[in-house]
């Protein structure tokens, strides 16, 4: 019985720390800079940007200019907006198609970078 309960903790206290972690099975690397890395997975409805911050402080992440070709037609144009990402953290952005089923075709972005303050919007 001892035996059982020590494991469910160690299952749960590790699932845990993978939800928090830095994780980035599945995606693929773009670049880092100064210790702010970002990866980016493309899947059928879009693409889903990672930043991973191993910096003693937070940091503020942006993707500018994700143009986006789909299925059906249209081309969408935006920026990504990561937001806060904690110091030894990751957090993610996308949503790129939010209004339809069709799929992705293509996309680029322009740049992305990191700050210490806000962006503005």
């Amino acid at each position: 019985m001892k035996t059982k309960i020590l494991l469910f903790l160690l299952i749960t206290i590790g699932a845990i720390s993978l939800s928090f972690s830095q994780n980035v099975d599945g995606y693929k690397y773009h670049e880092t800079s100064n210790g702010v890395s970002l990866y980016y997975k493309q899947h059928d409805y879009g693409v889903t940007f990672r930043a991973v911050n191993k910096r003693n402080k937070y940091v503020y992440v942006k993707i500018f200019n994700v143009v986006s070709k789909w299925t059906d037609g249209r081309t969408r144009q935006k920026d990504v907006n990561i937001g806060f990402v904690g110091a030894g953290k990751a957090s993610n952005g996308g949503g790129l198609n939010l209004d339809n089923y069709a799929k992705i075709k293509s996309w680029r972005f322009d740049s992305w970078k990191w700050s210490e303050k806000a962006f503005g919007y």
